[in-house]
């Protein structure tokens, strides 16, 4: 076999299985998108009963409840001086779960939204029925989304490496049947019989 055909053959097994690996983290990383933690993202804990709670008055939050909790049985109001609330609880026809609980994070509901256009920056007062944890949406959309493209990118860039090693075993294959070692000449001498 020559020389260029090995070294094609072995660059081309190196890069597929380079390629491999990459593709699997990458998928494995697309696989902890939506894995994420209320609690060690709560930027306030709030208790069953009364709780203060200073809104900073930008971004939007999450309010968070263990899946433990009907959504029928949930109650929550967020209210200052003026005395409105704008929580609202929205639950399935049948009242065990709030509305899109599927993309929620294992053993939690996500039961209300205090939106920055409904509440302005200051000291309000939550009444709710269960504990609950209050998360900022952005920080897990920017956690989230990061985890997603590098999955992404993770999987787009094993499977161009996996090509290229499949290209470059082919053309190692190639090589090694259509070109052969340099044979050293054949002298072939002839003896006189005088």
């Amino acid at each position: 076999m020559h020389v260029a055909g090995k070294v094609f053959l072995g660059l081309g097994t190196v890069l597929l299985l380079l390629g491999i690996v990459m593709a699997g983290l990458g998928g494995n990383s697309l696989e902890d998108v939506g894995d994420w933690d209320p609690e060690e993202k709560s930027e306030f804990s709030g208790t069953e009963g009364n709780s203060n709670y200073t809104f900073p008055g930008e971004w939007e939050k999450l309010v968070m409840v263990r899946d433990n909790v009907r959504c029928d049985e949930f109650t929550i109001n967020m209210t200052n001086q003026t005395g409105e609330n704008h929580l609202k609880v929205d639950c399935e026809d049948d009242g065990e779960k709030p509305w899109g609980w599927e993309d929620d994070p294992p053993g939690w509901y996500h039961m209300a939204t205090i939106w920055s256009e409904d509440y302005d920056r200051g000291e309000y007062t939550i009444e709710a029925s269960a504990d609950y944890e209050i998360v900022d949406v952005w920080e897990i959309l920017k956690e989230e989304g990061g985890e997603a493209v590098g999955g992404i990118m993770g999987i787009l860039g094993g499977v161009g490496l996996s090509g290229c090693g499949v290209c470059s075993l082919l053309l190692g294959g190639i090589l090694a049947i259509a070109l052969n070692d340099p044979k050293e000449a054949t002298e072939i001498q002839q003896y006189s019989t005088d």
